[in-house]
């Protein structure tokens, strides 16, 4: 890793009562809340500056649950993983706390019991052999599908007559289609060309919880989520992971 500040910290999770992933949305603010307490509010994880202002650039922590059935676990859809990933890098006061959060708990959940299993970089954990604990989160591929809900937060445009706005594609604009591609482009991915299981059973997305009791941001545009497959013209190294509530591990893309 040399001197290079390592952007990825992934853990294992196990509890008594285990979190289904249709859960991850509180689970994430959990951990949010405890590296920001034992962090004593590092920027990197709050999301802001020294004076309250909102960082920019989406380079602050996104937390990340995955449920892989391999080794005997997930086969209920239940979180397996955690991975925080923040492209600004953690420095050493920061991969302290990474190192101190050994459990969460809420008022209400139980408590759920991380280990961390490395810092490093996304190509040091991604890939597609759960088996060998790898990460499809982190993974590099052409063709991504939805593992968590896309969340929009706009409203699909319309005329006074009533007739969809388009963009020069087709697409209506504001419509989740649009507002997916257009965030993947914010977030530096190419154009794309173009329910998840859990459990041996499809989950659909309304299953999933989509709103974060704490927390000021922009809001769901309907509280609706939506599924995809895209695909881009080169492979990209993840996370994919765009839309309301990304950096608490909505909008969630696992490789193909």
């Amino acid at each position: 890793m040399g001197d290079e500040k390592p952007t990825v910290a992934r853990f294992a999770v196990a509890s008594q009562n285990p979190q289904r992933l249709t859960s991850a949305l509180l689970l994430a603010d959990r951990i949010h809340l405890a590296l920001v307490s034992i962090s004593n509010g590092a920027e990197v994880f709050t999301g802001c500056d020294s004076s309250g202002k909102p960082l920019q650039g989406h380079r602050h922590a996104h937390i990340l649950c995955e449920s892989n059935p391999a080794l005997g676990r997930g086969s209920q859809g239940e979180v397996t993983h955690a991975t925080i990933y923040a492209p600004m890098g953690f420095g050493l006061q920061e991969q302290e706390a990474l190192q101190g959060l050994r459990e969460v708990r809420g008022r209400s959940g139980p408590c759920v019991r991380l280990a961390l299993l490395g810092l490093g970089q996304p190509q040091d954990f991604g890939g597609l052999d759960a088996g060998r604990g790898q990460s499809p989160l982190l993974a590099k591929s052409r063709t991504w599908i939805s593992r968590t809900p896309f969340l929009p937060t706009r409203h699909p445009k319309a005329t006074r007559a009533g007739a969809p706005k388009r963009d020069a594609r087709g697409l209506q604009i504001g419509s989740p289609e649009h507002e997916l591609q257009r965030l993947l482009g914010l977030a530096g991915f190419p154009v794309p060309v173009a329910g998840t299981r859990l459990g041996g059973r499809e989950a659909l997305w309304r299953e999933f919880q989509c709103w974060r009791s704490n927390g000021d941001g922009k809001r769901a545009a309907n509280g609706a989520g939506y599924g995809f497959r895209i695909e881009f013209p080169e492979p990209v190294r993840g996370p994919v992971a765009v839309g309301y509530a990304s950096h608490f591990g909505m909008g969630g893309f696992g490789a193909e």
